[in-house]
């Protein structure tokens, strides 16, 4: 029997990265996966996603909605209950990250990052609140990032991310008597396509960043899917307004 038998998981900015992997590994415990991509530009990788789990035997569905716009959100929300009757999981994982410094950023980009990675974090929970008190039990997961607490990377991003971790405990102490629990995963540097982006963007040596983590290596996108899991099932009861960091030891004090 899988962990998450019988539940229904929505993952934000699903169709790849750390969405799809969360995704893989909750449909490998028997949850009904919800692929929410953002537009028509991410529907080919969207479809291949869904076909892939549902070649595994998952029951899966792709649903395109900007998660900045709450009709699109209802939207989706809805959706999901006529076809399911529930909404068990809702992972906020949509992000966008232009990898520019000060200097570059402008206000325009700046208000666009905050819209995307905060804002639709908090349009998608104001859309499963009335769901999850009505079934008295809800999981809601938001990926933040190690950034928020070294400061390394982008003031837009890293401002929204640290943004994710103060909403999240909001959720936790305010919706916990309804059976509702939040938390946040903070990845640290994985072998993502964002991750490759910004070390194309650095100076620094690859090599000699890598030696600066413990563990030695940087991560599969699998990591965050597997910490996720974790949070999204059973063996979690009893953990709200927590930070999972998983960054191979890198932000160790």
């Amino acid at each position: 029997m899988g962990k998450l038998n019988n539940r229904v998981a929505v993952v934000t900015g699903g169709q790849r990265g750390l969405g799809a992997a969360i995704l893989k590994e909750f449909a490998a415990e028997g949850a009904t996966c919800i692929i929410n991509y953002p537009g028509s530009a991410e529907l080919d990788a969207a479809k291949s996603l869904m076909q892939e789990l549902q070649k595994n035997g998952a029951s899966a569905r792709a649903i395109a909605a900007d998660v900045t716009n709450p009709s699109d959100v209802s939207n989706m929300t809805r959706q999901v209950m006529e076809h399911y009757g529930r909404l068990d999981i809702l992972v906020n994982n949509a992000g966008v990250n232009p990898l520019k410094v000060w200097d570059e950023l402008d206000f325009d980009e700046f208000e666009n990052t905050l819209k995307v990675n905060v804002s639709g974090v908090f349009n998608c929970c104001k859309a499963v609140f009335g769901l999850m008190q009505e079934q008295k039990q809800g999981n809601i997961i938001n990926i933040a990032s190690i950034s928020a607490f070294i400061g390394r990377g982008n003031a837009d991003y890293i401002a929204s991310k640290s943004a994710l971790l103060g909403l999240t405990r909001s959720i936790a102490r305010q919706y916990g008597r309804f059976g509702i629990r939040a938390n946040c995963i903070s990845p640290g540097f994985h072998n993502t396509e964002m991750t490759r982006r910004a070390r194309q963007n650095s100076t620094e040596n690859a090599d000699e960043f890598i030696k600066t983590v413990p563990l030695g290596y940087l991560a599969e996108a699998d990591s965050i899917g597997k910490a996720a899991l974790f949070l999204a099932g059973d063996d979690s009861y009893y953990i709200t307004g927590h930070n999972l960091v998983v960054d191979g030891g890198l932000t160790l004090r």
